[in-house]
């Protein structure tokens, strides 16, 4: 338990450090009460962690068998607590919608309990966009430094080469991956945010915009859509935003090394491409179609939305140009791309393309099975090897995920009395695509915003986004005896 203490209080204080920013724009708008209320929520937990930092700091801290998962289970269940503080005490929310709402900026998925940011403090919208980012990077440590390590779900590991498969075995090396990202992560986030600024958006909304953006999260900075801001330029450097976001960060890596025969051996992110252009193309020729004629909406314009929204939907992002464009396609159709996300290695959710490839190539050995029944069966995904253990782990995933989705789809279904609006819901918290759910579907006005569920559906919600990131075995790793006794 050493280890683990000694991780969380790592990540503890640097939840408390983004309050400092926080505070500096709390004290720009004019809001020294505020200001002053982020000041002492950072020192408080400032002062908390690094007691607990420095304590351990001497000991051993090697993290074995589910010491890992249940530190991934304890950070991600556990700074969302901390993360709501601000929204508690600026007054904005109270208890379960401030947990509720930092739940969602974490786990990148945007849903909100806010009904109008018209009167919410800019230090508030600010702490959400914050939220999101931190939770973006959190996302892809975990990815790289617990989940796929330990082949949680079927996730790829021959691609992780700069990580250890216990955390404990070299602190150094830990310290140098989790460096690595987050340096990335942080100059891709500046220079979004300048792109932004230089496209003529607001600079304190395009910062708010670029975090967001990367961590492919749906929390907007005004009430709206991004066609509010008229930027076409803005709208284009959002969508790449959107794609880096998505793509996985090891495929990031072999282009920046130049490792360019490498980057056709990882398929999921090609797929991940082809599938943007494809739902793209499909969305535009909708949207055309629905419009009537090029008068109303010009063959440019449509490709201009269909592809956004195409970006938005399979990145799991939930941003719009205009309201209700995702939704022109068959609901089931929309519903199940949102379900599969993008990449491994990315800030995305959803179950991802990668298990979706695997199953679909079992499916394809197995009908070759029957026309061929002495044929050698074989493959491999991306770099990784058809095997069965790969694909038992990924259909235990998924069952897990479909069970999950069942039960929270009937809870949500029981509370709003709608079966349609119960399973959006119950599959834009579980692929963190919040924004899916008030896109403006047909039943949209016969559902009930977030802010109006039942406190037992919130709670539910909140589960349901965070196992969405973090992945239901590993919960199940950490509560189970036998992984101790090992």
């Amino acid at each position: 338990m050493i280890a683990i203490l000694y991780f969380l209080s790592i990540l503890l204080g640097a939840l408390g450090g983004l309050m400092l920013p926080t505070a500096l724009v709390a004290l720009s708008a004019g809001d020294s009460e505020l200001a002053g209320s982020f000041l002492l929520t950072s020192g408080l937990t400032g002062f908390f962690s690094g007691g607990v930092y420095f304590a351990l700091r001497g000991h051993k801290k090697e993290l074995v068998n589910a010491q890992t998962f249940l530190l991934c289970v304890l950070a991600w269940f556990g700074l969302p607590l901390a993360g709501a503080f601000p929204f508690v005490i600026s007054g904005q929310l109270n208890g379960i919608d401030s947990l509720f709402e930092a739940a969602s900026g974490l786990t990148t998925t945007g849903s909100t309990m806010f009904r109008s940011l018209a009167d919410v403090p800019t230090a508030m919208i600010f702490w959400r966009a914050i939220l999101q980012w931190f939770g973006g990077l959190l996302t892809l440590l975990s990815f790289l430094l617990i989940l796929a390590p330990s082949g949680i779900g079927g996730l790829p590991n021959q691609q992780v080469g700069v990580i250890e498969r216990n955390l404990g075995d070299d602190a150094g090396r830990l310290l140098y991956v989790v460096r690595q990202i987050a340096a990335a992560y942080s100059v891709l986030t500046l220079t979004l945010a300048w792109l932004l600024i230089i496209a003529d958006i607001p600079p304190f909304d395009a910062i708010c915009l670029a975090f967001s953006t990367l961590s492919t999260g749906g929390f907007m900075p005004i009430d709206g859509t991004l066609a509010e801001y008229d930027n076409r330029m803005a709208e284009l450097i959002i969508a790449m935003g959107m794609i880096i976001g998505s793509t996985s960060v090891l495929w990031h890596r072999m282009a920046v090394r130049g490792k360019f025969p490498l980057l056709r051996e990882h398929m999921e992110s090609i797929a991940m491409l082809v599938l943007v252009l494809s739902l793209g193309l499909l969305y535009s020729i909708v949207l055309f179609r629905l419009a009537g004629s090029a008068s109303v909406l010009p063959p440019s314009s449509a490709l201009r939305q269909g592809f956004f929204a195409a970006i938005s939907l399979i990145s799991t992002s939930g941003f719009e140009l205009r309201h209700a464009d995702v939704t022109v396609l068959p609901s089931l159709l929309v519903i199940c791309v949102a379900l599969v996300g993008a990449t491994p290695f990315s800030t995305a959710g959803g179950l991802k393309l990668y298990r979706i490839g695997a199953m679909t190539l079992q499916a394809m050995s197995e009908i070759s099975r029957l026309i061929h029944p002495s044929s050698v069966q074989g493959g491999r995904i991306g770099r990784s090897a058809f095997t069965v253990r790969l694909l038992k782990a990924i259909w235990s995933s998924f069952l897990l995920s479909m069970i999950l989705i069942a039960v929270v789809a009937g809870m949500v279904t029981y509370d709003i009395g709608h079966f349609d609006g119960g399973l959006v819901a119950a599959i834009s918290s579980f692929s963190n695509i919040g924004p899916l759910y008030t896109t403006g579907w047909s039943q949209v006005g016969a559902w009930p915003a977030y802010y109006d569920m039942d406190l037992i559906v919130k709670y539910a919600l909140i589960v349901t986004m965070v196992l969405g990131r973090i992945e239901i075995i590993v919960l199940l790793g950490a509560l189970n005896l036998n992984f101790w006794r090992r």
